[in-house]
C-alpha cells in the first residue's frame, strides 16, 4: 500500500478500537491499517490526546470503507448476550463483524456483555444461533445441576 494514495476513514480514542475496525475493512476485502503516534508505544497517552489511532485505507476504497464503520443510525444498544470468557466474546463479535453487524462489547466485571444496535438484535440472534462455540451463560447448566 502506497503512502501517497491513503486517506484516514475514521479515528478513535483507543488502539483496540481501531484494530476492530480494521479487522471488520479486512474481512471484508478493503486493507487497511492504524497510524498512530505513541513513540514506539512508550507513551500511548500522545494518541489519546493528539489525533487518535487512525485507520486508514485506499482513497478508492474511502467511501466503502466508511459507510462499513459507520455508527448505527439508531444509537439504542440492547443486551444480546452474556459470555464468561473472552475468548467466548471474542467469538461472538467476530462472527457478527463478519455478519455486517456493528457490536459493542462490554466488560461489567462480572460477565463481558455482547451489545447490539435495537434494529439488529433480531438478525444477531440468528447468527449467534450458528456459533456453536460462544455458549452464552444462560445456556449453560449450573455447578451440581442435573442439567
Amino acid at each position: 500500500m502506497s503512502q501517497c494514495d491513503l486517506v484516514i476513514v475514521r479515528s478513535y480514542g483507543t488502539e483496540g478500537e481501531a484494530e476492530v475496525a480494521k479487522g471488520l475493512l479486512e474481512s471484508s476485502g478493503i486493507d487497511a491499517m492504524i497510524q498512530a503516534d505513541t513513540a514506539g508505544r512508550m507513551r500511548e497517552h500522545l494518541a489519546w490526546s493528539g489525533l487518535g489511532h487512525r485507520v486508514l485505507v485506499r482513497e478508492e476504497d474511502a467511501a466503502a470503507a466508511q459507510s462499513l464503520l459507520a455508527l448505527p443510525q439508531n444509537d439504542e444498544l440492547v443486551l444480546l448476550q452474556k459470555y464468561a470468557t473472552q475468548t467466548q466474546v471474542d467469538v461472538a463479535q467476530g462472527a457478527l463483524l463478519s455478519a455486517g453487524i456493528f457490536v459493542t462489547v462490554r466488560d461489567d466485571g462480572t460477565y463481558y456483555q455482547l451489545l447490539v444496535n435495537k434494529e439488529d438484535a433480531a438478525t444477531a440472534r440468528k447468527v449467534l444461533e450458528t456459533v456453536s462455540e460462544a455458549q452464552p451463560i444462560a445456556d449453560r447448566p449450573e455447578e451440581g445441576s442435573d442439567k
